[in-house]
């Protein structure tokens, strides 16, 4: 049973149900020393209050030790329970369950931007009277589906942002330059309130939006495009890691990033094979190691010199920074984790593919664990 309160908000989550029982749990305890504390101390000021006698002297008193153990380590037990109950809470939105799908979602000034792997785009809040056409056919509610965990990782394009559900009784901190990611596991069918729970600027109050919890078939369709359960006239666009091939194309990337390059080879000296790569332990220049995860693949592209392969020279540009929206580098992060061995094609230049008609169609999805590389 997941109701509330009156006066609260509902809850619609795993973790909600986890979190309210010890919310009250600690107001329950907090609020029974509050009320121990006031008794006692109205019980002095009446007991021990100035006679009209004058002062009386007191006896001397000795500490005891038995007293003082129990005021220290009855409270210490009691926050401890706190502790490992919290910890309990917070292993489960962080940890992440390897067959979780996983979405993007990036904070604006003032709007929150939803990418899905299967290519659905949703603008969740903000005002339509700022925003282009193509966001405008964008306007929904961020679609989850019922019972089942899903990852949604955040990035702030501008300033700091926090994206809090009430009846989820969770809410993150959405950074500039910094990947965070949380679990949301929703248990209740229906329409959920979406804020942004840190002061951001002039129409931080148009922040506001709506998560849509579907069952989990609808979930599917919509993910497939066979369905429009966000509210947006526009359900697919193409995949995350289509967009980002085309991105990578359009910067050229694949002049240096060519298929089965070694370092210092005559197939190519500038840049390594990126197929493959993701979730690989790289080795670095001058000693240690790296994991090829989605935080170094990102910066890796917008500062290419802060970990330089071993064996390679730090000749890529640093301006790539300019040149994608964070948008367009989560695009070109999962076209890079979606590469395997044998992903790429090697440049032909008596037959160059022009921009728009790829020799390799990415997938319309992409896979959980899939492997890919670092531009």
């Amino acid at each position: 049973m997941n109701t509330s309160l009156p006066g609260m908000a509902e809850r619609a989550s795993v973790v909600a149900d986890r979190f309210e029982p010890l919310f009250w749990y600690i107001v329950a305890w907090t609020g029974a020393g509050f009320l121990l504390v006031s008794v006692i101390l109205a019980y002095f000021c009446i007991q021990y209050r100035r006679g009209p006698g004058g002062p009386i002297s007191t006896p001397r008193i000795l500490g005891s030790h038995r007293l003082e153990l129990f005021w220290t380590l009855t409270p210490l037990f009691i926050f401890f329970t706190f502790y490992a109950w919290g910890v309990w809470i917070y292993n489960g939105v962080v940890q992440t369950p390897p067959d979780a799908p996983e979405i993007f979602v990036i904070g604006k000034q003032w709007m929150w931007k939803a990418q899905y792997p299967g290519g659905q785009r949703v603008i969740v809040g903000g005002n339509p009277g700022n925003m282009s056409e193509e966001d405008q056919a964008h306007i929904g509610a961020l679609v989850l589906p019922l019972d089942r965990p899903v990852k949604v990782t955040f990035i702030s394009e501008d300033v700091i942002h926090d994206f809090g559900v009430p009846a989820f009784r969770q809410k993150i901190d959405v950074v500039p330059g910094r990947y965070v990611s949380t679990v949301y596991h929703p248990t209740k069918l229906g329409e959920f309130h979406v804020f942004c729970d840190q002061y951001c600027g002039t129409w931080h109050s148009l922040m506001v939006g709506k998560i849509k919890v579907v069952p989990a078939d609808e979930f599917e369709l919509f993910i497939q495009g066979k369905g429009g359960a966000q509210g947006s006239p526009n359900p697919v666009d193409g995949s995350m890691a289509q967009k980002g091939w085309q991105h990578f194309q359009r910067l050229q990337c694949q002049s240096c990033h060519v298929p089965n390059a070694g370092a210092g080879t005559r197939l190519h000296p500038r840049a390594p094979s990126l197929e493959g790569l993701f979730g690989q332990t790289v080795p670095l220049h001058g000693g240690g190691t790296v994991v090829a995860d989605e935080p170094y693949i990102r910066e890796s592209i917008v500062n290419p010199r802060a970990k330089v392969v071993e064996g390679w020279e730090p000749v890529m540009p640093g301006n790539y920074e300019s040149q994608v929206t964070p948008e367009e580098l989560n695009e070109l992060v999962a076209y890079i984790r979606w590469l395997k061995p044998g992903g790429m094609i090697a440049p032909n230049d008596r037959a160059p593919a022009p921009f728009g008609a790829p020799r390799v169609t990415p997938p319309q999805s992409t896979p959980s664990g899939s492997s890919g590389g670092k531009q």
